[in-house]
């Protein structure tokens, strides 16, 4: 079975049996009614963004990285994606380069979601989440989170810190998250974990740094699965530097050999 065989099979199995709602299974009616249950026959994988309001830190202001922070980034991760697993991956669209627009259009995302929404975001079995603000989740949305969880969906959450140097997110993140599957459920992942090994061999540096504060890397697991991978890292900048004018070639390679990882991790798991 060729990579791109693999990846599909596993993405139906994660969206087909592992979710209930069973949306790749959509009656050609259903899908002439909402494009998005085309783009999942369409296409082997898809990764939404996370929409969120976030809080404004007394005495911060509005920080210009919100959810929409650089759709750049997300296109050139899965541009390698698409090339190292052989697989075929909906279009980040409109992009200058992966600093520009620094915020994005909800229209040039793969798809955009909130966790307001349980039927949509069951649809995924992978979903990204970043910024550098404070954000806070009302119970729904905890709640809405944690089924999405326990059925089986993955959710990777990196902190976006750029000048301002606060940990906003991934405390908000971390706490959120402690919150919703109990005290100490925030656990780190230690390098030899397969989420490092799967594709590309990451044991000897774990969790890249780009830039922010360092706090390694944090998940909570299901069991043994690994469901929630949390970063205050920057690695979605890492993405975005694909011209190597801000962090170097190394970085941006790291950062985007950690991203594949993740996904396949997460899709086959």
């Amino acid at each position: 079975m060729n990579r791109r065989t693999f990846l599909k099979t596993a993405l139906r199995t994660a969206a087909g049996l592992v979710f209930m709602s069973g949306k790749l299974c959509a009656t050609a009616a259903q899908r002439n009614s909402d494009p998005e249950m085309d783009d999942l026959e369409k296409y082997d994988f898809i990764m939404p963004r996370v929409k969120f309001p976030h809080l404004v830190k007394p005495g911060y202001g509005e920080a210009p990285d919100k959810w929409n922070v650089r759709p750049g980034g997300d296109k050139y991760l899965l541009d390698r994606l698409s090339a190292v697993v052989r697989c075929k991956t909906k279009p980040i669209t409109n992009i200058i380069s992966g600093w520009n627009p620094s915020l994005g259009a909800e229209s040039q995302f793969n798809a955009v979601v909130t966790f307001d929404n349980p039927e949509k975001i069951n649809r995924y079995p992978f979903l990204f989440m970043t910024d550098e603000n404070e954000f806070q989740f009302n119970q729904t949305q905890k709640n809405n989170l944690k089924e999405y969880i326990l059925r089986g969906g993955f959710l990777f959450m990196d902190d976006c810190v750029v000048d301002h140097g606060g940990d906003f997110f991934y405390q908000s993140a971390y706490r959120t998250l402690e919150d919703v599957f109990g005290r100490n459920s925030v656990k780190s992942i230690p390098r030899e974990h397969e989420v490092f090994h799967n594709v590309y061999d990451l044991g000897g540096v774990g969790l890249p740094y780009v830039q922010g504060l360092d706090h390694g890397a944090k998940g909570v697991f299901i069991g043994e699965r690994l469901a929630i991978f949390l970063s205050s890292n920057d690695i979605h900048c890492g993405w975005c530097d694909a011209a190597l004018t801000e962090f170097g070639p190394l970085k941006h390679e790291l950062a985007i050999q950690i991203g594949i990882n993740i996904i396949m991790y997460a899709i086959s798991h």
